[in-house]
């Protein structure tokens, strides 16, 4: 049976179709792709949706929708995160694609969104542990998750994402030092009651994440048998944020393993991860490149690792 999940996120849309045995158990990834549509992108100042960032989305659904139509998937499922959670009009958007696919996008709570990014993790043989932390960075919130290979332990959703932090903050290109002198103490603000456990492992997963990872790996193009399971330490990390933030834009797109269409927030979303890591005291972070989509495919079509 193939399944599929579309998450649409604050910064993008991403698919996974997963074929499963007779037993129920997924034995190999078809499709996990994403795209920038930066459907919140001036969210956290208007508090709406734009007219041409609902218009990208709904042009990167429909080439979703090819795909999975073209790989005969028999059961899918597609849900909405922080910008559907907060935009006063999110209800334009649902009804546009209810009207032109003909399917609902169910517009999950940021406790379901916890979850799903846990069950992502916990039935993951290759990066799951016994005693975890999760981060996933979002465009438009951070998700903190407690958990062991048995139980969900419980999340913290912060209003930080790496789109919201540079519309909140940051107008110059490069950003000037009073501008991330905001971000991080907003982000330490925020930060400041989260409490994570001495002894677990630091799980991070979400586009910030995958594309540093994919930075500090060298990897010209985007290999998720390299980014799944990559390990990324601390001073990896501050290096790598001082030397991004001395660049442009223009210039960031040029470095290797840069995600195109992530050059201009790319320091704001390493600098959330950098946060967390010191807050927690964590040296190193293993990077998952699931997410929750797989939370939704592994819950919806009952696997269990």
């Amino acid at each position: 049976m193939k399944y599929a999940a579309v998450d649409i996120g604050t910064n993008t849309i991403l698919l996974a179709i997963a074929e499963w045995d007779h037993e129920g158990k997924v034995f190999r990834d078809i499709v996990d792709m994403s795209t920038i549509v930066r459907l919140g992108e001036g969210l956290a100042n208007s508090g709406r949706l734009s007219g041409p960032a609902m218009s990208r989305t709904m042009e990167g659904l429909r080439r979703y929708v090819h795909i999975m139509t073209s790989q005969g998937v028999e059961r899918f499922s597609c849900v909405g995160t922080a910008a559907l959670r907060e935009a006063a009009n999110s209800g334009e958007f649902l009804a546009s694609v209810k009207d032109v696919f003909g399917f609902d996008v169910e517009v999950i709570s940021a406790r379901d969104e916890a979850r799903y990014t846990y069950l992502s993790v916990r039935d993951d043989h290759s990066v799951r542990v016994p005693d975890m932390t999760i981060v996933d960075i979002g465009g438009g919130s951070t998700e903190v998750i407690g958990g062991t290979d048995r139980d969900f332990g419980g999340y913290v959703s912060l209003p930080m994402g790496s789109v919201r932090l540079t519309d909140a903050f940051v107008s110059h290109d490069p950003p000037v030092k009073e501008e991330m002198d905001r971000v991080v103490a907003y982000i330490r603000e925020h930060l400041s009651p989260v409490a994570c456990r001495d002894g677990s492992t630091l799980v991070g997963t979400g586009g910030t994440v995958t594309n540093i990872a994919a930075i500090v790996a060298g990897i010209g193009t985007y290999d998720k048998g390299i980014v799944h399971g990559f390990v990324i330490g601390l001073g990896q990390l501050r290096e790598l944020i001082s030397f991004l933030a001395g660049l442009t834009s223009d210039e960031r797109r040029h470095v290797t393993g840069m995600e195109p269409g992530r050059e201009d927030i790319i320091v704001q979303g390493a600098v959330i991860l950098r946060e967390i890591m010191e807050h927690g005291r964590f040296e190193r972070v293993t990077v998952s490149a699931a997410g929750a989509r797989y939370g939704v495919i592994y819950e919806r079509c009952g696997f269990a690792a």
